[in-house]
């Protein structure tokens, strides 16, 4: 009787270990769970400003195709292709925007707009520092790409922040942060 007890009591430590986990294992889906709605919050608004500045602008929306978005986002340098690599995924434009989005906040407005010029995408980002009114415009100039080992790219051609272009240096110093960042 007491060898059985035993066994029960240690199924019943194993069985309590398990629920933990599983809590711990819902608690933490819960929590990417909310985060994912965040986001697609975050997106919903940025779409409805989009739309409703382009009805009061009387042009459309332009708007990449979401395969340009989904491709991994790279720079060209001495000839080869560098992007980021993440936890069993390419960063993107569309993670790209993303990051850029989030930084929106009651402190700092960003507003977003693309158009197609000469067969590129411009991405037009203006951030302005609510409380300190300083202003940053930064123009992302890109294109559809396909490297030598025949993948589909979305290659950066030009970065410019308030009216400077960024140079090579500047954009692969962009990139080790994007890649600590996406990994993070």
């Amino acid at each position: 009787m007491l060898d059985n007890q035993s066994l029960f009591r240690s199924e019943i430590r194993s069985l309590r270990d398990e629920v933990a986990a599983l809590r711990a294992e819902r608690e933490a889906e819960s929590a990417r769970q909310g985060e994912a709605v965040r986001a697609l919050r975050d997106e919903v608004a940025s779409l409805k400003r989009r739309l409703s500045a382009g009805q009061t602008g009387g042009s459309g929306i332009d708007f990449p195709p979401a395969e340009f978005l989904a491709s991994p986002l790279v720079i060209a340098s001495g000839g080869e292709f560098l992007g980021v690599q993440g936890k069993g995924k390419h960063f993107s434009l569309k993670d790209f925007v993303q990051l850029i989005e989030r930084k929106e906040s009651a402190a700092v407005a960003v507003e977003t707009s693309w158009k197609r010029q000469d067969g590129h995408w411009v991405l037009v980002v203006r951030t302005e520092d609510c409380d300190g009114g300083r202003e940053q415009n930064i123009v992302l100039v890109a294109k559809k790409t396909v490297t030598p080992s025949r993948n589909t790219v979305t290659e950066i051609i030009r970065l410019n922040i308030d009216g400077n272009d960024a140079p090579d240096a500047l954009l692969l110093t962009l990139f080790r942060q994007l890649k600590t960042v996406f990994n993070g």
